[in-house]
């Protein structure tokens, strides 16, 4: 049977490092890789990878490698994703089953368990619903997406989650 996504894990962990950067939106995640000896790298992936991937941990020489051909939202959001991989994944990175996933509209419940955690944490280090509690009755979307510096997506699944789950609010 294979195991369940450990969203508690993901998201102490994502908050636990946030937590040097302070309360005050945008969070740098290239920052915090930078601080952990990980560098991040900017290239230009070949066809027909280019348009299937954003970015992949590369554990061999301790480098995110990001896509420059995608959105500076996107950008942040895998890098951010990346590092998750980084501190919750080390296991897995070293094994054989560790391979970048392609972009899709996958549901989430096809999707590896490690690909889930690494979006967990990635969410929660960009836009933890705490301080997001604060901001959204005085900001609209767009304006929260600018703020926290991550897609309109990824700032309404984190308002669907804040109303359906208020509680995961107090991290």
């Amino acid at each position: 049977m294979a195991r369940k996504p450990n969203f508690k894990k993901a998201s102490s962990a994502a908050a636990a490092i946030r937590r040097a950067l302070g309360s005050k939106p945008p969070f740098d995640p290239e920052r915090i890789a930078e601080e952990r000896d990980i560098q991040v790298v900017y290239a230009k992936l070949k066809e027909p990878y280019n348009e299937k991937i954003s970015g992949f941990y590369r554990k061999a020489d301790n480098k995110i490698v990001i896509n420059k051909d995608i959105s500076p939202n996107r950008m942040i959001f895998t890098i951010a994703h990346e590092l998750g991989h980084a501190v919750l994944h080390q296991e897995y990175i070293k094994s054989k089953n560790y391979q970048p996933v392609f972009r899709s509209n996958v549901h989430v419940d096809e999707k590896p368990v490690e690909e889930i955690e690494a979006d967990t944490f990635a969410a929660n280090f960009l836009v933890p619903l705490n301080i997001l509690k604060k901001y959204k009755d005085v900001a609209d979307v767009g304006e929260l997406a600018t703020m926290f510096a991550v897609s309109e997506d990824v700032i309404e699944n984190r308002l669907d989650l804040l109303r359906r789950h208020p509680n995961l609010a107090t991290q």
